[in-house]
């Protein structure tokens, strides 16, 4: 499993993390069946640096931290921002706080696709980030069932904003230009899809399972129609939360 993470993560998650600091939007997520170490592939088991199990997330914010670590200067500054969110049942509410008011999805010409209400927090460090994905971890809702002990029954999105102001030298003393780079990276720990017949559901797992179903399939859709060599049109993002965010 380590090698194989390792892999993953060497291969496909550090070009997406790198795009970010270059004021690109990415997106990290892991999809498959329920029990098949979807959240052990983002999280790991600790988030210890020296743990070579840990996962693809703490792995990222390594790699973001170590660049602003390099590149900061006098005349180049860096923000980061975190928030933690679930979506259970197709209704959004935020990790980091203790009430779990249904929050909604916002589109604003400057601000683009946003979650209305969801706090962010400012990090100056891993350990910062390591604090708020311990405590939104244990708000996440789980559940036992026949293929798995701890089954993640929402979707959980893990995000960072990278905000970088440089200071160029126009030659021109009176006069400063700033460049600003903004880069938002979405880290996805998808609930797995299920089978009821294996599972077991019944009752609130059984609803549970047939909206993890549907968003899984509508995340889907959104996947083949952007990959669809004919140049559709219509892109179904609306079907489903998930896609939105």
């Amino acid at each position: 499993m380590e090698a194989s993470q390792q892999e993953v993560y060497d291969t496909t998650a550090k070009p997406a993390v790198l795009s970010i600091l270059e004021g690109y939007n990415s997106t990290i997520f892991a999809y498959g069946q329920t029990g098949t170490g979807k959240t052990y592939t983002m999280e790991g088991f600790t988030y210890n640096s020296n743990d070579n199990q840990r996962g693809i997330i703490p792995r990222s914010i390594e790699e973001i931290f170590n660049h602003i670590e390099s590149f900061s200067s006098p005349d180049t500054k860096f923000m980061v921002r975190a928030s933690y969110l679930q979506i259970y049942n197709e209704s959004i509410s935020d990790l980091l706080k203790p009430e779990k008011i249904s929050l909604q999805i916002r589109e604003d010409k400057k601000k683009g696709v946003f979650v209305e209400g969801l706090s962010e927090w400012a990090v100056r460090n891993p350990a910062d980030i390591y604090t708020l994905l311990q405590k939104g971890a244990s708000s996440r809702t789980t559940a036992s069932t026949k293929m798995n002990d701890v089954s993640s029954r929402s979707h959980a999105v893990f995000t960072m904003v990278v905000e970088q102001l440089t200071i160029l030298d126009s030659g021109d003393q009176e006069s400063v230009t700033t460049q600003i780079k903004v880069g938002k990276l979405n880290m996805v720990d998808l609930a797995g899809s299920e089978r009821i017949r294996v599972t077991g559901a019944t009752g609130r797992q059984l609803e549970e399972s047939k909206n993890i179903n549907w968003s899984l399939s509508a995340l889907g859709n959104v996947i083949y129609a952007l990959t669809d060599n004919r140049g559709r049109t219509h892109i179904p993002y609306r079907d489903s939360k998930v896609n939105k965010k």
